[in-house]
């Protein structure tokens, strides 16, 4: 097998300038069929997996949803806060400081 394809080589490198040339743009074209080839298979598994992404996407909620909700529960958190600092104030205002003094 190795053998007959350095044959192979040696007498292409051995043969005329025009042998060579129909040699060289035969195995680019089939090169470049290849690899255009593997490039369209690519891109339409890209394609593909896009369109299952914008799909995914136009299902899903929406930034405004979100960034509504993290605001009510923003807002009823900072609230509830608020609400137990001022009762903790409130119920240390109203309870009756003891001073204990020792001698």
């Amino acid at each position: 097998m190795w053998q007959s394809i350095k044959n192979f080589t040696t007498r292409l490198q051995n043969s005329d300038d025009t042998i060579k040339k129909r040699w060289l743009i035969g195995v680019s074209a089939i090169t470049m069929i290849f690899v255009i080839g593997g490039w369209m298979i690519y891109l339409n598994y890209t394609i593909e997996k896009m369109g299952a992404v914008e799909n995914e996407i136009a299902h899903s909620t929406s930034f405004w949803q979100v960034f509504k909700t993290g605001l009510l529960i923003t807002t009823q958190s900072i609230k509830n806060g608020t609400q137990n600092l001022i009762s903790d104030i409130v119920d240390k205002i109203k309870s009756k400081n003891t001073i204990i003094m020792e001698k």
